[in-house]
């Protein structure tokens, strides 16, 4: 458990603080424990029927769409790509066993949504606590880009916290329920340093190379402490820098007015400039519904 807390936190990451440990106690357990896990608390949300889940909010005629690992299609022409759970950089054991998703899947589906002629609108479904900071601000930039060819929605179900809301923010709209919580913008990373024998007796001492003292800088010291910080200080300007250009406004009012590292309720955030209104989740897929019967009928005309 604590090896596996240590490989977690080490690198820079965009979430909510309790879901690093929940996730450590998920990578720490050996394949039978998981596989009991499993069994004991039934399948997780990714094994099964994303057509019953998506289909509780969209209506019964909702489908995968061709080719998506999580995207579904409605018969408005409504593509649905949820964003849940733990956000990882690509597929693995942890999407599966903590309800996450994987960036790479992600972009994938929006990509394949933004080239597919029947849909006209896109709705990212936001219930995530954040993930690896590793691909968020590439993800960021191809939806940014992508809402100029097609309207996209982010809709906050729950939590849109960290990288989640990094994603979010670059759409054409970010709406979210009245409960709905928003921001944790900001960049953590936990280093580990032994300082007593482990479980089996044993101190592992790292020995750097001659020219690469920062290679392993010791969070204990005023210099390490400040090269690890310089690290996490880029990674949160590139953050602030992508909100501000989605939301316009300024990386100072980012700093400012966007909880500075909290979070905001619903209507708060709104209020803050974080999203642009408050609504139900009906409310948001029936404007892009309506949206996308809009062009799709402009488009019969040309």
């Amino acid at each position: 458990m604590i090896r596996a807390l240590h490989a977690l936190t080490a690198e820079p990451w965009a979430i909510r603080p309790d879901y690093l440990h929940l996730m450590a106690s998920i990578a720490g357990m050996d394949r039978e424990a998981r596989a009991a896990n499993a069994e004991s608390e039934g399948e997780t949300w990714r094994k099964r029927d994303l057509a019953a889940i998506i289909g509780a909010f969209a209506g019964p005629t909702v489908r995968r769409m061709d080719g998506a690992r999580y995207a579904m299609v409605t018969d408005a022409g409504v593509a649905i790509i949820p964003v849940f759970g733990p956000i990882f950089p690509r597929a693995n054991v942890m999407t599966e066993y903590s309800g996450g998703s994987s960036v790479a899947m992600l972009q994938n589906d929006y990509r394949l949504a933004q080239a597919n002629g029947d849909i006209h609108a896109i709705m990212l479904l936001l219930d995530s606590p954040g993930g690896a900071v590793s691909g968020i601000n590439s993800f960021a930039d191809q939806v940014y880009k992508g809402r100029g060819s097609k309207f996209t929605l982010a809709h906050v179900s729950g939590t849109a916290a960290s990288a989640a809301y990094w994603i979010g923010s670059a759409a054409n709209e970010m709406a979210t329920e009245k409960t709905g919580i928003l921001g944790s913008i900001g960049v953590v990373a936990a280093i580990p340093k032994q300082v007593e024998p482990d479980g089996h007796g044993e101190v592992t001492i790292e020995v750097v190379s001659t020219n690469a003292p920062n290679k392993r800088p010791d969070p204990t010291t005023d210099e390490g402490l400040a090269e690890i910080r310089t690290m996490l200080d880029a990674l949160e300007t590139q953050f602030i820098a992508d909100v501000a250009r989605a939301r316009g406004t300024t990386a100072a009012r980012v700093k400012e007015e966007f909880g500075a590292g909290g979070v905001k309720i619903g209507p708060m955030a709104v209020a803050a400039g974080m999203a642009d209104k408050v609504q139900s989740y009906d409310q948001s897929y029936s404007q892009l519904a309506r949206m996308a019967s809009n062009r799709k009928r402009a488009a019969a005309l040309k």
